[in-house]
């Protein structure tokens, strides 16, 4: 890794949450993954086009959501911030997969280069994706709106 990837894994692992260890990081992770979860099935009553059923395809409508509120009235609009709507997202992709890919499961791990912090993601064997810190790309590098999508066709095991 070079110098400067060094310092940008540390500044990222700097950004995660501390803990004892990792039962006490997975006592804290898990549970928060789930009202994140239940916070945009909350939020989604406001949607007129997502409805968080868990299919591949509601992706693309949370993803289109997002977009609108970032382009019209804001993601406060809605009663959150936009770091924690993008969490939220990061979590329901999370999700999307271990209910429709029967080799994921959710995990929690310390990050490899900051000793005491922690991530959550999810995994299948020789792939893992980590969710704590989910951003998506501006629409310069995202014209249809879909990265999500793509991230989970791109995580499906080989086939």
């Amino acid at each position: 890794m070079t110098r400067a990837g060094l310092l940008a894994a540390k500044l990222f692992g700097s950004r995660l949450p501390k803990y004892r260890d990792l039962a006490h990081a997975e006592r804290v992770l898990y549970p928060r993954r789930d009202e994140l979860l239940l916070e945009l099935g909350a939020l989604s009553r406001l949607a007129s086009s997502f409805r968080p059923d868990f299919s591949p395809e509601s992706l693309k409508n949370l993803e289109r959501w997002y977009f609108e509120l970032k382009d019209g009235p804001g993601v406060g609009s809605i009663g959150t911030s936009e770091d924690t709507f993008q969490r939220e997202m990061a979590m329901y992709l999370g999700e999307v997969l271990v209910r429709n890919v029967l080799e994921f499961e959710w995990f929690v791990t310390e990050f490899a280069f900051e000793q005491g912090r922690y991530e959550i993601g999810v995994r299948r064997p020789l792939f893992e994706l980590m969710l704590s810190r989910q951003s998506f790309p501006p629409r310069e590098r995202n014209k249809r709106e879909q990265s999500m999508w793509r991230m989970y066709w791109a995580a499906l095991p080989a086939r």
